[in-house]
């Protein structure tokens, strides 16, 4: 408590106390406390929100490749979905060059390697990556198309399907490599910067 003399008293015996200072230290000392609840709270729930959306789906990881290469080859014969690019939801869309979500089945373009857009080494890697996002997108969205396995790795270790995507008789991926947005895939990564 502030002591607060002379208030305009002449009574040098009596001594007056500001209580208003101390209210509002422990007013405010209540805000922030409030304050950083609430902040906390709202963590807690975006954070739990964001592992919920991304959280594997362990009933997809358990379906044996010969279940799945029926479901991915329907699309030869049947009209094919309209891929966007990828946000919060992941069901059928592209999330860059080499990578889509198909009827909620995450597939890796085997045969070939895109440019980063995630974490790119540099922007003119960034830009190519876009470009390459794009240009897949709108292969994917010209029609049918098969899914087809490759090799005997049926995913990589991130869980992605390893497959290759053709359309009449042509990988999609060639395609991106002929168009200069891709390279053939080699078995590692090389710099795009």
């Amino acid at each position: 408590m502030a002591r607060k003399e002379d208030r305009g008293t002449k009574d040098d015996n009596v001594v007056r106390f500001d209580f208003r200072d101390k209210l509002k230290k422990q007013r405010d000392k209540r805000r922030r406390k409030e304050w950083m609840l609430g902040l906390g709270a709202f963590s807690i729930v975006f954070v739990g929100g964001m592992l919920a959306l991304n959280w594997p789906m362990s009933v997809l990881t358990s379906i044996a490749s010969s279940e799945l290469a029926p479901k991915l080859s329907l699309m030869a014969g049947s009209t094919s979905p309209r891929f966007d690019l990828c946000g919060i939801t992941r069901h059928t869309c592209v999330v860059d060059g080499d990578t889509f979500w198909l009827e909620g089945e995450k597939i890796r373009i085997a045969d070939i390697d895109t440019p980063e857009i995630s974490e790119p080494k540099c922007d003119a890697e960034y830009q190519l990556g876009m470009k390459a996002t794009y240009r897949l997108r709108d292969l994917l969205n010209e029609g049918a198309f098969q899914v087809r396995p490759i090799g005997n790795r049926d995913e990589d270790r991130f869980g992605r399907k390893l497959r290759v995507v053709v359309r009449g008789g042509r990988s999609l991926g060639d395609q991106l490599v002929s168009e200069g947005l891709a390279r053939t895939w080699t078995g590692q990564r090389e710099p795009w910067c």
